[in-house]
């Protein structure tokens, strides 16, 4: 048996240009996929992410199993119907599959709505007794779902070599612009502790990248977590809420395991608009005590927000650069406000005829897709770019080196990365 797993190419690929290896960290998604292939087909797998590789348009393959998101979909949706043509089956998962899944069966043979840890087994046995299912979805209501170790051996090179891993697949928090709650509940899932502390052992990592979209949202499992990691001396970066300041016992554990990097998600620096999305997580007047923090522990921040909330003006959006440089972030990022097909927001824009495109590729958080309260959705992208280009002007990315005294060269490379890349969003026109 032959399986072909893909990740199809959307737009957030072609903003990375000749940095794309030096900003990319491996996706786990189907290496993990590809470790749930029962051991006795004996298959011969291939996996292509079209972002990072050449797509995969010729051979003969028994199976072809492909994972998307919003932005993605359209070209998984064409890769669906290539494959088809040629004789294979097609399977079709992950986040938009899951959120619509009553346009991705239009698309594919069979489809995965939620994890596919306990269905992709089932899936197989089904298709070689003749009788696929053409939806499967996710029941389990276990308290930490298992996940065997990735099939790191199929993944591309061309990542930077930084292994990832993943711990904590939920987010408690209940944000209405966010996919993750209504994909996986208010609990999430998490993985037994002593698999993932397996696992990264057998990695004999320097450092790791933790791609739990919240490991921190959970304090009880991340205490038991971080506990857990301390004793491997490893160094890694990952997410966090800016309020694991106020909890001193678990923000001493991230410190002393080994944390050197947190992407933070400070969303606005109006109170109003986190508010109206249910961001209750974070406090305005509290950044810049909570970056502080981090800068003692030598932990420098990106620190992501997002453009076109009902309260963000013109003004306000461009202030937005200078509060950054006030509070410290050592490495901005800027994204627009976008709906998912799913979200609360979603419906609740779909209610009040504010969404103005379900041209799926423009859901890649570059483009404006919606109609904002207080600018048009020209000025929005406008400023969106603008804000872009003024974070990353050479004197600002100077002055946030001395924010922190470690990894000046790691930081300055970031930075110069982000500089780049910037320049091709705006090149592109968002």
């Amino acid at each position: 048996m032959r399986i072909l797993f893909i990740l199809p190419y959307d737009n957030t690929y072609k903003y990375k240009g000749c940095f794309t290896k030096s900003i990319s960290y491996a996706p786990l998604t189907l290496s993990v996929l590809a470790a749930l292939v029962p051991q006795n087909l004996h298959a011969e797998i291939k996996i292509i992410d079209e972002g990072v590789d050449k797509p995969c348009l010729r051979g003969n393959y028994d199976i072809v199993a492909i994972t998307c998101v919003t932005s993605s979909a359209k070209r998984a949706y064409k890769l669906c119907k290539f494959w088809k043509e040629r004789g294979s089956y097609v399977v079709l998962g992950g986040v938009h599959p899951t959120l619509m899944s009553d346009e991705a069966t239009n698309y594919a043979d069979s489809i995965f709505v939620g994890f596919a840890e306990e269905t992709f087994p089932q899936f197989f046995k089904d298709y070689l007794d003749g009788t696929p299912q053409k939806i499967y979805r996710h029941k389990s209501k276990c308290a930490h779902l298992p996940l065997p170790i990735p099939r790191r051996d199929l993944i591309s090179k061309k990542y930077m070599n930084i292994p990832t891993v993943i711990a904590n697949r939920g987010c408690m928090n209940q944000c209405s612009y966010c996919s993750i709650n209504k994909l996986w509940g208010k609990d999430g899932l998490t993985r037994p502790i002593d698999e993932v502390i397996h696992e990264i052992k057998t990695l004999n990592p320097k450092r790791i990248i933790l791609l739990d979209p919240s490991p921190t949202s959970n304090e009880e499992y991340a205490i038991q977590f971080f506990q857990a990691l301390i004793p491997l001396k490893i160094k890694w970066s990952g997410l966090s809420t800016i309020d694991v300041v106020k909890k001193p016992k678990l923000f001493d554990l991230i410190i002393k395991s080994g944390c050197e990097g947190i992407l933070a998600g400070f969303e606005s620096i109006n109170s109003a608009n986190l508010l109206s999305v249910d961001k209750k997580t974070n406090k305005v007047d509290e950044y810049k005590y909570a970056v502080k923090q981090f800068h003692q522990a030598n932990i420098p921040v990106l620190g992501c927000f997002v453009a076109g909330f009902d309260h963000d003006t013109k003004e306000s959006l461009l202030d937005t650069v200078d509060f950054i440089d006030e509070i410290g972030i050592d490495l901005p990022r800027f994204s627009i406000l976008t709906p998912f097909p799913g979200t609360t927001m979603y419906d609740g824009y779909i209610k009040n005829n504010r969404i103005l495109t379900k041209d799926w590729d423009l859901y890649d958080t570059m483009h404006v897709v919606f109609e904002p309260k207080n600018m048009s959705p020209a000025e929005l992208q406008k400023i969106f770019l603008e804000m872009w280009k003024r974070s990353y002007a050479t004197k600002k990315i100077l002055n946030r080196l001395s924010n922190t005294q470690k990894n000046i060269i790691i930081k300055l490379g970031a930075n110069l990365g982000f500089k780049y890349y910037a320049l091709k969003i705006r090149k592109a026109g968002g």
